[in-house]
């Protein structure tokens, strides 16, 4: 048995993935690092096709630099071959699994369109990559944690697909992701006698590395009047859920709002690794 805790993240290249796995890292954790870009260079926004920064090797060497244990593997939510490698890689090199952070959204230019610019077949994209290939992820690691008797899942989702529609984002990505709400408030039902707490979170606007290199100077504008919080207030409130031992009480179908959660809880953020 290994001494510390791993945990999984998606979408762990860029953004507010890969401040996560960073921040894993430092309270402790093995961390399997997944995206999709695996070098520095390769990445690619999927709505505007612009180059953003970072990738799995980028994120993997940021960890080890500060004495930090990760391994880097390609995860592709349209691929469930790439989720169950993904998953079958972090057993093989760590022999367990303790934190599942599904943080990665597939992203194609359909989630900004609106209904009647709406192909078909990219709608059944979206579905799969935002919903289906989501579920079968949570229920891939399920397996693992089951057997541990233990185990933690944090689904990252957005303020849009849980308030009247605002026009921000198109009808394919709040519908897969109003869908994707549901697979905690499911986990917990069904397997929180198993050992598994399941949290929903979302961050609020966040200015990311991403928002940056696509939009610029317009980045700010996102907000719509509101100050971006940094990616560092989310990935505390992830450690904290993922770590401490107060977490499962606050497991439930409801959203935690990431980046105010541990300050209107009066709870501290500095947590290390469970011991398993």
């Amino acid at each position: 048995m290994v001494d510390a805790q791993v945990a999984l993240v998606t979408g762990a290249t860029r953004g507010i993935g890969r401040v996560i796995a960073l921040a894993l890292a430092r309270a402790g954790f093995s961390v399997v690092v997944t995206g999709r870009t695996m070098t520095e260079g390769e990445g690619q926004h999927e709505s505007t096709g612009l180059p953003v920064p970072g990738s799995i090797s980028a994120t993997v060497a940021a960890i080890e630099e500060t004495g930090g244990t990760a391994i880097g593997i390609r995860l592709d939510l349209l691929d469930r071959k790439s989720i169950d490698t993904a998953i079958a890689a972090c057993l093989e090199r760590f022999g367990r699994l303790d934190v599942l952070v599904a943080n990665g959204i597939y992203q194609g230019p359909v989630v900004l369109q609106k209904m009647m610019e709406v192909d078909i077949a990219a709608a059944e994209q979206a579905a799969i990559g935002n919903f289906v290939n989501q579920f079968h992820l949570a229920r891939a690691a399920l397996a693992p944690m089951r057997a541990q008797g233990a185990g933690r899942m944090i689904f990252m989702t957005t303020l849009s697909s849980l308030i009247p529609t605002t026009g921000s984002s198109g009808l394919f990505y709040n519908g897969p992701k109003a869908a994707f709400n549901k697979i905690p408030d499911f986990i917990n039902f069904e397997h929180g006698a198993d050992g598994i707490s399941a949290f929903l979170i979302e961050p609020r606007f966040t200015m990311t590395d991403t928002l940056r290199s696509v939009m610029g100077e317009s980045a700010e504008d996102v907000g719509q009047g509101h100050a971006p919080y940094d990616p560092e207030d989310t990935a505390a409130a992830t450690v904290w859920l993922a770590a401490h031992p107060d977490a499962p009480r606050y497991a439930g179908p409801d959203a935690i709002n990431a980046p105010e959660f541990l300050r209107e809880q009066g709870l501290s953020p500095n947590v290390s690794a469970r011991k398993g």
